[in-house]
């Protein structure tokens, strides 16, 4: 058995109709991936798999958080993700190319493999910029010597005479 078999759907054998599935990917699902970007991390996955006798349609459903550095304030924080894929999968005889959001599988196998799709759907999920409203929380996760840092330099900035810093543009003319 290899390190993804928790995450292969028996398919061979599976009435049409809807499946559910449920998964936990943690960091030692990350570490399983070569030059991960994830590592601390704690997502519940929702798999429903419809079944139909041409295709197969998952619908995955993701919450959780992954352990990051915030761009604000450089704090290591949860950061909260929740996301939505579909992946369809259809049956072939021949070796299909696959596309964005298909795959092709023989309709003979026994076996659907889901851990490489969802690493990736995870990948695809983080955000730009690792930062989110976390006034709410208590204690707040932030690094308020690196906040009180960038107001004072803000603050510097505003000239108390009440000019801008841009006003010295328009001398150019």
């Amino acid at each position: 058995m290899g390190v993804f078999s928790a995450f292969s759907l028996p398919i061979q054998g599976l009435k049409v109709g809807i499946h559910e599935y449920q998964y936990t990917l943690d960091a030692s699902f990350f570490k399983l991936f070569e030059d991960s970007l994830i590592g601390e991390s704690e997502l519940i996955v929702s798999v429903a798999l419809d079944k139909r006798y041409d295709m197969m349609i998952l619908d995955f459903g993701m919450e959780g958080w992954i352990q990051s550095d915030c761009d604000r304030c450089s704090a290591s924080i949860h950061l909260p993700m929740s996301s939505e894929q579909t992946l369809f999968v259809k049956y072939s005889e021949g070796k299909e190319e696959e596309e964005d959001e298909v795959i092709f599988i023989h309709r003979e196998a026994p076996e659907l493999n889901l851990a490489k799709y969802l690493y990736e759907f995870v990948v695809l999920s983080l955000p730009i910029s690792s930062t989110y409203d976390c006034e709410k929380e208590d204690p707040r996760p932030c690094n308020m010597e690196v906040l009180a840092l960038l107001n004072s330099s803000n603050e510097d900035k505003d000239d108390s005479s009440g000019s801008s810093v841009w006003d010295v543009l328009k001398d150019l003319k």
